[in-house]
């Protein structure tokens, strides 16, 4: 039987440190002699307003950053996008971290020859967080990486593409309650730290003894 491990990203293989990215992001913006209250006006009207759009699809992060960055400087916008973007790739290992034991577990899982299917929801496409993942020493353990953004779709509504095939065992891990709604689409969910899933983990370090029972009781 193939084992096919469908799981989120953010919060279960690595955290975001959000006050860190805008500290960080604030230099950007100072060094460019941009004004912090014209930055947070952007954040509130234009990036809060547009983020669910962008993270289904229905615009590109690229537009939403040029909108950004016009309504903060209308004549220098696609200047400052471009520096924006070179500076956001130099920036990922300062807030982006990986969580207790991610690489250990997966290589293990790997080792036991088990799909891994990443599904984010994410401003973001898809190459862009595996570029990510590949800077944090994990990329290459994921089979495939999908991003809300190339589905069009966010988790749960997402989760309805991956329903199992005949002789699958579909497992998803995730944190979210309302993620767990997949069990009505034929899969197992683990949950760190969920209660509301079939199994719950409080570490990452318990997921490949929770795959092996179910891969034995199946």
């Amino acid at each position: 039987m193939k084992v096919i491990l469908l799981t989120d990203v953010n919060d279960v293989w690595i955290k975001s440190d959000d006050n860190k990215y805008i500290e960080i992001t604030n230099d950007f913006f100072i060094k460019h002699n941009i004004s912090i209250k014209l930055v947070e006006k952007a954040d509130r009207e234009i990036f809060l307003k547009l983020k669910k759009q962008v993270r289904k699809g229905k615009i590109s992060y690229k537009k939403l950053m040029e909108l950004y960055f016009k309504s903060i400087d209308a004549k220098n916008y696609r200047k400052l996008v471009r520096e924006y973007f070179q500076f956001e790739k130099k920036i990922v290992r300062k807030w982006l971290k990986l969580v207790p034991y991610a690489k250990e577990v997966l290589m293990e899982l790997k080792r036991s020859g088990i799909k891994i299917i990443a599904i984010s929801d994410y401003i973001k496409p898809s190459k862009e967080r595996k570029w990510e993942l590949d800077t944090l020493g994990i990329g290459k353990y994921f089979d495939k990486i999908y991003t809300s953004h190339d589905l069009r779709k966010e988790k749960p509504e997402a989760l309805k593409l991956f329903r199992p095939k005949r002789k699958e065992l579909m497992i998803f891990l995730g944190h979210e309650d309302d993620e767990m709604v997949c069990k009505k689409y034929g899969l197992i969910t683990i949950g760190l730290k969920n209660l509301n899933a079939d199994y719950t983990i409080k570490s990452l370090k318990e997921l490949p003894g929770i795959i092996k029972k179910l891969m034995k009781e199946t």
